[in-house]
């Protein structure tokens, strides 16, 4: 059974969507450096064993992914895999963490 949403069959509503929107614009530091932050966390989880972490406060949104939000009552949060950094934010920043 499907329930329906805005006429959508949730069934047929992606759980995932990746918005590529606008240009991107030029970080705060240089990608080597947010890929050396990145690294040394991917060395702590190997070392603790831990597949993915799930970051939910700005600070570490931003320190990881540079990525600062607003969230006006969303919640946002930054998973880190083994191969990926991944920004899980509301529809509405229409692709803003990608820029």
């Amino acid at each position: 059974m499907n329930t329906l949403v805005n006429n959508f069959a949730v069934s047929e509503l992606p759980s995932l969507l990746t918005i590529e929107n606008g240009e991107k614009v030029s970080a705060t530091f240089s990608l080597s450096e947010y890929q050396n932050r990145q690294s040394k966390l991917r060395q702590l989880m190997e070392e603790l064993e831990i597949d993915h972490v799930l970051f939910s406060s700005i600070h570490n949104i931003n320190y990881y992914a540079d990525f600062i939000y607003c969230s006006f009552g969303r919640f946002y949060g930054l998973v880190v895999s083994p191969e990926k950094v991944v920004t899980i934010s509301a529809n509405i920043d229409a692709g803003q963490p990608w820029r």
